[in-house]
């Protein structure tokens, strides 16, 4: 079968997203792996591809793409009818998109502040108070969601394209204490979405595990 898509992605990455998505629809593609912890982001056969040096970057019959966000929406929009991420201009599609928003814009910065707290200040004593805050926020949000999940899915009753990008985070969230993906709601649903043979296959080609932090 002719790829018909390439991604460019580093494991465990946000672009798990896509890459869940992807396999989730069965279609043609290729997964480049892009070791950023050797700095292959930034090199130029890379920024080619993706001038931001980030991954995911996704190579289409169009053009390049290279925000989650909008590689969903593509994608969704391409090979899905409406089922995941809901038909342009329905209450679904809004609702959809405003809960990846939130992901998007609000929970992705805090984990970036909370791994990498020296990208927002120099100033090595005031990185931990950096981490410190991010990590509060996270676990006050991630408590407030697990009280709230108690239907089959983060999303409600129906799985959609967040309850892929929720399930990324809570992998991420693997590394607060206690563990997000290990609260007593989140969990469950976790597990229904890791035992998903797209997820599988999608985790098991980059190499990276539900639980744990090795």
């Amino acid at each position: 079968m002719t790829s018909s898509y390439t991604l460019y992605y580093a494991p465990g990455s946000c672009a798990l997203i896509v890459h869940i998505l992807l396999e989730e629809f069965g279609v043609a593609f290729e997964a480049v792996r892009v070791e950023t912890s050797k700095g292959e982001h930034h090199r130029d056969e890379y920024k080619r591809i993706n001038p931001k040096e980030k991954v995911p970057a996704l190579v289409t019959p169009d053009g390049v793409l290279t925000e989650c966000v909008a590689i969903v929406e593509y994608l969704c929009d391409k090979h899905d009818e409406g089922r995941l991420l809901g038909k342009p201009g329905s209450w679904q599609r809004a609702k959809t998109m405003e809960a990846i928003a939130t992901l998007a814009t609000e929970i992705h910065p805090l984990f970036m502040r909370f791994f990498y707290p020296h990208y927002s200040t120099s100033d090595a004593g005031a990185q931990g108070m950096v981490k410190e805050a991010a990590t509060e926020k996270l676990l006050a949000w991630f408590r407030e969601e697990d009280a709230k999940l108690t239907r089959p899915h983060w999303s409600g009753d129906t799985l959609t394209a967040a309850d892929i990008w929720f399930t990324v985070m809570a992998r991420w969230g693997r590394w607060l204490t206690p563990p997000a993906n290990e609260m007593g709601n989140i969990r469950p649903f976790y597990e229904r979405m890791l035992a998903r043979p797209a997820v599988k296959r999608a985790m098991e080609r980059e190499g990276v595990k539900g639980f744990g932090t090795a």
